[in-house]
């Protein structure tokens, strides 16, 4: 049973984090369709403005209560994220709250003394609606998923990019869950499980971007196919220690030390796109936001920057 200090604190980091990435999941959806899905745009953009509602709420409740781990560490924000914001907004024409953005990097961590007993049912009842809405976006990828895999719809992303942001949205209702419970979201002994997660998520991050690079950008796709067979195999390894209950310390070392190099990767392509540097179909959101999951990786690693 975890505090209502922790409770709070955890809360609102995962809710800053992963409200943003829920936001962000039903615009790349949403610019995905041709005209004749446009109904189905349409429910993918009125997912994104509500996501974008609850993290306005999350963002007022957390000043002041959450860790200074978040905020340092550039998983809600980074350096790139309003400018990615701008030029996606210009590529697409569809709106970005940038002031939200702001309000979000002016944000202070927990001070000292006893949170109180209203904000902790503020929070709890942000847990629950954030819950609530993520299942109906879970719901609406399923029917999408089964639409595009049976040949019945088109969509620009790939059927994987949905499987795999269908897995997210999976894993944050799972951190809600065990968080209303009032069960730590960050045990030790649940790292093997985080790392066989986010591992198949960075392997499918860099052949996302091998994909969508221009043919031209060879060097850079050769080294996403890289980055996508480390991760494979990081996964296999993280999956073997999970099943024969094997120590994971060589296993963490080797994921902390590629996501890392990983890392450094994804913000040079996003330095890239938005410096018009790289050719390629990636928005630039979409650069920021992999660099985003890294660095909550990195965070569940022990490793914030």
């Amino acid at each position: 049973m975890i505090s209502q200090n922790e409770f709070i604190t955890m809360s609102l980091d995962l809710n800053l984090f992963f409200l943003r990435i829920m936001k962000e999941h039903s615009f790349f959806l949403e610019v995905g369709f041709t005209p004749r899905d446009k109904d189905m745009a349409e429910r993918a953009r009125m997912f994104r403005e509500r996501f974008e509602q609850l993290l306005s709420e999350a963002t007022a409740l957390a000043n002041g209560n959450v860790s200074a781990n978040l905020l340092t560490s550039n998983q809600a924000t980074t350096q790139y994220t309003l400018e990615a914001e701008r030029l996606t907004n210009f590529y697409t024409g569809v709106p970005f709250n940038l002031e939200l953005t702001r309000r979000e990097r002016m944000l202070r961590p927990t001070g000292p003394g006893v949170q109180d007993a209203q904000l902790e049912g503020e929070v709890e009842r942000l847990d629950r609606r954030a819950y609530q809405l993520t299942a109906e976006l879970v719901n609406y990828k399923e029917q999408l998923l089964r639409s595009v895999r049976t040949c019945n719809m088109f969509t620009v992303n790939y059927p994987l990019l949905i499987e795999h942001i269908l897995r997210e949205a999976r894993h944050f209702m799972n951190m809600l869950l065990m968080l209303v419970r009032r069960e730590s979201i960050n045990r030790p002994e649940d790292l093997i499980s985080q790392e066989l997660f986010w591992n198949r998520q960075m392997g499918e991050h860099a052949k996302f971007i091998a994909g969508l690079l221009d043919p031209s950008e060879e060097a850079l796709i050769e080294t996403a196919r890289m980055f996508g067979r480390e991760f494979d195999e990081l996964t296999v390894e993280a999956e073997q220690v999970s099943r024969h209950a094997m120590d994971i310390a060589n296993v963490t070392a080797n994921s902390l030390q590629e996501t890392e190099r990983l890392r450094d990767f994804k913000s040079a392509g996003t330095r890239g796109l938005l410096e018009c540097r790289i050719q390629s179909i990636i928005i630039p959101l979409l650069g920021d936001h992999v660099l985003r999951e890294a660095n909550h990786y990195l965070c569940i690693m022990g490793a914030c920057t």
